[in-house]
This record gives C-alpha cells, structure tokens and sequence, in this order.
C-alpha cells in the first residue's frame, strides 16, 4: 500500500517544543547552581532614583503641547490664518515636545530606564502631534473641494471643526493609534474581568524579562570586551551567548507591549481598532517583516512619510529609503538621549538593514523561496544585530561614564 502524501507531521513539531523546554530547563537549573539567584533590587531601584524626580514632572507636564496643537486648529477653524503659519507653529509645539524631555534627561543626567521611558512618550507625542496637524490639514482641503471625509464603521459622525474639543484630543492621546481620525470605531463594553486577567499576564512577564536580563544578560556583558576592539572570535562567542536571552526578553517584551499592554488600553478606551501586529514572525523577507511587526508606526509611517514623498514625486525606492531614515533617527534618539550619548549604532543598525530588505526581495523574487528568506531575517536581526548593538552600547555607556 503506497503512503499517504498527507502525511501530519505535528509529532515532531511538538518533539522539537519539548526538547526545546528540556534544553533551557536545564540551562537554567545550571546557571541556578554555578551562580545563585542574581535578583538585585539596586539594578532596577536605588537611592539615586530620587534624583530621576524632575523627569516625572517634565512627564506630568507634556500635555501641554497637545492642548497648544488644539489651540492653534481653533484659531485656524476660526481665522483666515494662512496654512503656512498654522504648519510653523505646530512645527515650534512638536519640536519643543521632543528637545524640552531630552533636555530634561540630560540636565538630571537620568537613569536608564526611566529616561527610556520618558522619551519614548515624548516620541510617541510628537508622532500623533504631527497626525493630528496633518489630518485636520487634510480635512479642510477635502471640505474645500466640497466632499466629506469617510467614516469609519461603527464610529460617531463627528464633522469639523466639532471634532476641536480637548475631549477628542484627550482620547487621540490615550488611544493605542498614531493616527488621528475625526472619530474611531468603538466597542460597545469594556470586559473588566478580562483586563485583570491580561493584567496579571503583563505583571507575569515584565518579571520574567526581569529576571532573564539580571539573571542572564547582565552578567554575561559586564564581562565581555568591547565588540569592535580585540579579540573579535571572544567578540562573536559573546554574541552568540547572548543571543538567546536577548531573543527572550524582544519576544517578551513584544508580547507585554503589543499584545498585552495595546489591548488593555485598547479595551479601557472601548478602542475598536485593535490591528496593533501582524504574523510578522512568517516573513519572508526584511520589508514584510517591518510592514507588520509594528503596525501603528507602519501605519503612521506609510499615511504621512511614504505616500506624501511620492505624491511629492520621490520614486518608490527613494520613499522607501526615506522610512528607513526616519525609523533609524527615531531609534537613535529612543537609545541615545537616555544612555546620554549619540553614537549612531542603532541609526546605523536600522540602515544596515537596507541591502537585507534587497537581499531578501531579490530571494523571494527569484527563487520563490520564503524559508531562505525568513532565515535571514531571524539571523541578522535576532541572533546577530540585537547583541552586537547591546555590547556596543554597553561599552559605550561605561567608558563615557568613567571619563566624566
């Protein structure tokens, strides 16, 4: 009898997770016995934490540059302002809401994790800033040539210039969108038992990435070399050692941020949109990849970088190129201003990725082979170009703190 070509091949699948949960079982079992339970508060929390106090009222007084964009559309929605004035001074409220908190964490000379922090809020700001003044721009054009905006499905018909009210500036600013629209979909309850379980899963996972960054990471970089200086195979033994852990706590991080944290806001919010990823993890090439691991920046990136560089009559190419730019500055500034230092290594990361993006199109292209593809985008971005930029970094930040 002739086998079935349908053969299941689960089996094995599940054998690869077991075997999986075996190895690093018993990897963590070693590292317990060889070096204890690393657990150390002061890491995290500290007596010099007091001093990171200015940051949490620098935070505390960022709404202010929202309440001045709504300001400026209400004198446009009720003057003959020029467009050209109105894009000034929103110009002058989004800049000062990115210099002001980097200027904050450099003045205090911060801790890293909540300079983090307060810059990734400040650019998270100046991204829906930018929206909020492009998209109201784009409303009046549109009422200008006598049509209506869209509405999306389930949302509340709110006309301009209704929609200039501190509550609909409040809500954009709070929802897990970058995008601003006059109104959003919205669901009809909020499930209060469900956010308490997807809050117990977050609080789960912010301490295992916790204890895998102490437990793990920390130790094996405080004692590695400088990866562009010396022994460059000690260098790629670091690398590799890392790789792992590192891999853990980006997926860990991944689920907290985009899964768990985006969907309790979400759903606090009754936020109807709730398309925050994609199954990024089957890539086949690095733009899939980028097209659908973060889709709020994606969305953002393609409504007001990408498709107004080519209506501006920049080829394809040219306005890729230009969202990978801009991605790598926004990388720069997230590591850079909190580590007090601008080294380029995460702007020259992202940038490196270019000819991958290339590489991995012309794979798919040619031989219409998603594996290969794929591959390459979990090797050089996951396995090699994560360590490396924290070795980097690392080095970086303690040579520039002991020559201060």
């Amino acid at each position: 009898m002739l086998c079935s070509s349908l053969q299941s091949h689960a089996g094995l699948f599940n054998l690869c997770i077991v075997v999986l949960i075996a190895v690093n079982s018993r990897l963590i079992i070693e590292n317990l016995m060889k070096y204890g339970l690393l657990i150390n508060s002061g890491f995290w929390f500290s007596s010099k934490s007091a001093r990171d106090w200015p940051l949490l009222m620098c935070c505390l007084s960022l709404p202010i540059f929202p309440l001045s964009a709504l300001l400026v559309e209400k004198l446009k929605s009720q003057t003959n302002v020029s467009e050209g004035v109105i894009f000034v001074l929103h110009l002058i409220i989004s800049t000062t809401g990115i210099v002001y908190p980097a200027y904050v964490i450099h003045r205090v000379q911060s801790a890293l994790l909540p300079g983090l922090v307060l810059i990734l809020i400040a650019l998270t700001g100046w991204m829906k800033l930018l929206s909020y003044a492009h998209a109201n721009k784009d409303v009046r054009e549109i009422l200008k040539d006598g049509e209506k905006p869209d509405i999306p499905q389930h949302a509340e018909n709110v006309e301009y210039p209704d929609n200039l009210t501190i509550k609909n500036i409040a809500y954009f600013m709070l929802a897990p969108t970058l995008c601003y629209q006059l109104s959003y979909p919205r669901s009809e309850t909020v499930r209060k038992g469900w956010v308490l379980r997807q809050a117990g899963k977050l609080v789960v996972f912010l301490g295992l990435i916790g204890f895998i960054i102490e437990q793990y990471i920390n130790p094996t970089v405080s004692k590695s070399q400088h990866p562009l200086k010396g022994n460059y195979l000690y260098a790629a033994e670091r690398i590799l050692k890392l790789s792992m852990p590192v891999l853990y706590v980006w997926l860990c991080m991944f689920y907290c941020l985009f899964h768990l944290w985006l969907n309790i806001v979400a759903e606090l919010l009754r936020f109807g949109d709730r398309e925050f990823y994609k199954d990024w993890w089957n890539a086949k090439t690095v733009e899939e990849y980028w097209r659908m691991w973060n889709m709020p920046v994606h969305k953002w990136m393609v409504r007001h970088i990408y498709f107004p560089s080519i209506r501006a009559g920049l080829p394809k190419a040219a306005a890729v190129f230009l969202v990978f730019v801009i991605s790598a500055l926004f990388h720069e500034v997230a590591i850079g201003v909190p580590c007090h230092m601008l080294r380029c290594w995460a702007f020259l990361g992202i940038m490196m990725q270019v000819p991958l993006v290339y590489l991995t199109n012309l794979i798919q292209d040619r031989w219409n082979n998603s594996m290969v593809g794929n591959m390459v985008f979990w090797f050089f971005f996951c396995i090699v170009g994560q360590p490396m930029c924290l070795l980097l970094y690392y080095h970086d930040v303690v040579n520039n703190t002991s020559s201060t």
